[in-house]
């Protein structure tokens, strides 16, 4: 009995163990995980660390491995009644196997009253003067070097005066607004006509010197205006990071993307100095070498992925108007290449081509090229290969 127990004992150990999720603490002070653990790519995993009573804000980006664009980003954010001194953040099973990752973790404090007034002030500051030396008057007309431009470089300086902070609030920053762009029109085409008759260049000077700095607090109370309600919210700002690079995930068995779908060709011949085509379909099945998709532009796509190189066999030979039979010599069957994405996860567009020959025929000279396109279920199958 007491052998059945303690057997019974370690086994509850053990399924408590295996279903305890994977997580792994921060070391800020040398920048990495402890123990420089391996993370899981097929179920989530917590990123842990110490965050003093002060902390308000922690944000884990993660990117492939010295890429410098963000794949997935996830925050810890204090909640008033929580005085815990340690963050925990849940990352999904979203990453690839046999991959490293590099993850940036950032930890914020909340900014005070008066360090809010500063940062406003000095926006403002930036965008005045950003202003100043982008207005000027002509001799005619007060105007705006090319308003889309600084339109442009206002949007910049706000993005870049802002890249330290978050709002825990989550309200966005939604400055400059179209408004500015259609003030800024406005002012390019602002003309003094014949209100400068009569009067001295001193004077002429002296009134678009005003009639600029007017324009341009006209502008910056409005830019002001716009970014007030992201200041007022519970900003919080950079406070530390830990750069942790080539973190490896765990490994699986290899496989290739084995292949099985419907395959479209065009088969022409000259009957009589006429061209006849003969369009058809056939079943096929084939294997993908998928290509090391870790673009910025792959990322993003959220439809489509797997970006590789395919190739196989065609189960029925080609034939032309004439009855022809054609295939791919050597092999008896056409066999097709080509290149293509995986759409859902399971379904595989291929567009590439057939290589073909008369069949019978030994003379390789007679090979010909024509185009094909498919759609194919696709499965990841062990081939049994190291």
């Amino acid at each position: 009995m007491r052998l059945f127990f303690s057997t019974l004992f370690l086994s509850m150990i053990f399924l408590f163990a295996n279903a305890q999720e994977r997580s792994v603490k921060v070391d800020f002070e040398s920048e990495s995980f402890f123990n420089n653990p391996k993370i899981p790519f097929d179920k989530p995993f917590a990123i842990s660390g110490e965050a003093g009573s002060e902390i308000e804000f922690v944000k884990v980006n993660i990117s492939y491995q010295g890429k410098d664009f963000v794949l997935h980003s996830f925050a810890w954010n204090r909640c008033e009644d929580n005085k815990s001194e340690t963050f925990n953040i849940v990352v999904p099973p979203i990453l690839k196997s046999n991959t490293k990752y590099d993850f940036n973790v950032v930890i914020y404090k909340l900014l005070s009253q008066t360090q809010k007034e500063y940062l406003h002030k000095n926006i403002e500051d930036r965008v005045r003067f950003l202003l100043m030396n982008n207005i000027y008057f002509d001799g005619k007309k007060v105007t705006v070097n090319k308003p889309k431009d600084v339109y442009q470089k206002l949007s910049q300086l706000i993005t870049e005066s802002f890249t330290l902070y978050e709002s825990k609030n989550g309200i966005p920053m939604q400055a400059p607004s179209a408004l500015v762009l259609d003030e800024l029109k406005k002012t390019s085409d602002f003309r003094f006509g014949n209100f400068f008759k009569k009067k001295s260049q001193k004077e002429i000077d002296t009134i678009a010197r005003k009639s600029i700095s007017d324009k341009v607090e006209h502008l910056v109370r409005l830019i002001s205006s716009e970014i007030t309600p992201y200041i007022n919210s519970q900003l919080v700002q950079h406070h530390r990071q830990a750069n942790i690079t080539a973190v490896e995930t765990d490994k699986e068995a290899f496989t290739l993307p084995v292949n099985i779908g419907v395959y479209a060709w065009n088969k022409t011949v000259n009957i009589n100095n006429t061209s006849m085509q003969n369009i058809d379909f056939t079943p096929g099945i084939g294997l993908t070498i998928p290509f090391n998709n870790k673009s910025k532009l792959t990322s993003k796509m959220r439809m489509f992925d797997s970006f590789g190189f395919s190739t196989g066999v065609l189960f029925k030979s080609v034939y032309d108007e004439r009855g022809t039979e054609f295939v791919t010599p050597g092999v008896n069957l056409p066999v097709y290449a080509g290149l293509g994405f995986r759409l859902f996860k399971v379904i595989r567009f291929n567009a590439g081509v057939l290589v073909i020959g008369e069949k019978g025929s030994q003379n390789y000279r007679n090979i010909s090229v024509i185009p094909t396109a498919g759609l194919a279920l696709e499965l990841n199958l062990w081939m049994g290969i190291k």
